[in-house]
């Protein structure tokens, strides 16, 4: 069922959601901090919010500017696993992020878990106002409307469970501690501080489970296109939902779900296709017209997350500069810096007495430094999702299919076609050549994890066993403190 609105993103406005006191004491429970505590907030009610279609339009668009926060999806979350992992260098900015001796009190641990689930807060509240208010729309146009909050709920859980749990093959029910799931929101402050709001951690079965019932019904009620370039590429569609959803599948090893989900993206009428080249994908001008680019986080130079958070500030050379890539990145096999168009074309780099001191990528170059769209997921990895189930589900033979997949992806890169004969061979390539296209996306130590590799040593920094406690976040302390239901991480 396809939506009979066109929502324009762009006409961003802060009368998204009346949060007020509710705000204070819930982002789950889990921060002191408001929500929003800019003026309009405190000046509608939810029944002066949802009062018009219009109103409530802009309410929606609400959800996304919290999918922006600038602890977790403004770029921050995608950056933690890449720090973690070995694509780029050991970042000091970053504290002990990247060299794995967090402790309990860690103020980037704390500032992630509370974005993210700030951001779970508004779409369960969104989604409860409208529900008082369906009539103002009618029951079609709500149907979008909670598909929209789902999907957002759903990709920020990801985000967390994956930073703040061990992978979902850790065990093999999957029955270990993952995070809270939140699916309602407080009402008002007194209920957000009721004893009964102190919940424990769900399983990450539980989690996984209500991620794909999010977006299984957040697809059944997303548009194909909206008609809008602009919003078809940072607003909640069909393909946006199944892409993740491929994604969750190949984490769950599910690799029959995860082809399956990955063909509903690629042979299906939703229009996608590779850019021509992977510097189009980045070309600020190309944000909104990519037909690679599913689903981004979009940002303009009036809601960057700012200097210290947006993530073109800390991978760009022209900005804060804090992320520059490794030599292990440079020296992956199959992968020749001077002639792919993943190389040269997509990295600068500063030179000191002459010499190359330091390389960065270009993918957040194209626009300023704060106004970097924040990619979640492109055509590309929905290709090599499908070539590594694939690969996976043919034991006896390199399977075909998956080598077509990934040479189409190289080819576009003028990067030699490979020909793996085993089914071992095929899988290392494909898990090769994500580190190479997919690099600085956010997919760095959360496809170690899932794989059951070791994070190699790198600058100075240990090997890390994939099941090892330090390779996830610890909870916040000051949450496990003052709720005697959260269990913390081992080892924290």
């Amino acid at each position: 069922m396809e939506l009979k609105y066109k929502p324009n993103f762009r006409k961003r406005t802060n009368i998204s959601l009346v949060i007020g006191a509710v705000a204070i004491a819930s982002s789950m429970l889990f921060s002191c901090s408001k929500v929003n505590d800019q003026i309009p907030f405190s000046k509608l009610t939810p029944d002066e919010a949802f009062s018009t279609p219009e109103r409530i339009e802009k309410s929606a668009i609400g959800m996304y500017d919290a999918l922006q926060n600038a602890e977790f999806l403004g770029g921050r979350v995608l950056i933690y696993s890449d720090v973690r992992s070995v694509d780029v260098n050991i970042s000091s900015y970053f504290g002990n992020v990247p060299t794995f001796n967090m402790l309990s009190n860690n103020v980037y641990a704390f500032n992630c878990w509370s974005g993210g689930y700030r951001t779970i807060f508004e779409a369960n509240y969104f989604s409860q106002n409208l529900k008082d208010h369906e009539s103002v729309v009618g029951p079609q146009v709500a149907a979008g409307y909670y598909a929209e909050a789902k999907f957002i709920r759903a990709l920020t859980y990801f985000f967390l469970v994956n930073t703040y749990a061990q992978t979902y093959t850790f065990q093999a029910d999957a029955g270990h501690l993952g995070v809270p799931l939140i699916l309602t929101a407080a009402k008002d402050g007194g209920e957000a501080i009721d004893p009964k709001n102190k919940v424990p951690r769900n399983t990450v079965k539980e989690v996984y489970d209500q991620m794909i019932k999010d977006l299984t019904e957040a697809a059944a009620a997303l548009p194909v296109t909206s008609g809008d370039d602009y919003n078809d590429r940072s607003r909640a569609t069909k393909g946006a939902a199944h892409a993740l959803l491929s994604r969750i599948y190949l984490y769950e090893g599910n690799w029959a779900k995860a082809r399956d989900y990955a063909d509903s993206v690629l042979l299906s009428s939703y229009g996608y296709d590779l850019d021509a080249t992977p510097a189009d994908v980045w070309s600020s001008g190309n944000y909104q017209s990519s037909m690679e680019r599913i689903f981004s986080v979009a940002m303009s130079s009036g809601d960057n997350p700012n200097t210290n958070n947006a993530i073109g500030q800390h991978y760009g050379s022209s900005g804060r500069g804090d992320i520059t890539i490794s030599q292990d990145y440079l020296k992956l096999p199959n992968f020749d810096r001077f002639t792919d168009l993943r190389a040269k074309p997509l990295f600068t780099y500063a030179i000191s007495n002459g010499d190359t001191t330091a390389f960065y990528t270009k993918k957040f170059f194209g626009a300023s430094t704060v106004d970097a769209w924040v990619p979640i997921v492109r055509l590309a990895e929905v290709m090599l999702t499908k070539a590594e189930a694939l690969a996976r589900l043919s034991p006896a033979v390199a399977d075909p299919e998956a080598i077509i997949l990934l040479n189409k992806i190289r080819t576009r890169a003028k990067a030699k076609v490979l020909a793996p004969l085993t089914q071992a061979a095929l899988i290392n390539d494909i898990l090769t050549e994500r580190r190479i296209e997919l690099a600085f996306e956010g997919h760095g130590e959360f496809d170690f994890l899932r794989t059951h590799r070791n994070i190699p040593a790198h600058g100075g920094v240990d090997e890390q066993a994939w099941n090892d406690n330090a390779v996830v976040f610890p909870l916040p302390n000051a949450e496990v403190e003052r709720n005697p239901n959260m269990k913390q991480n081992p080892g924290y």
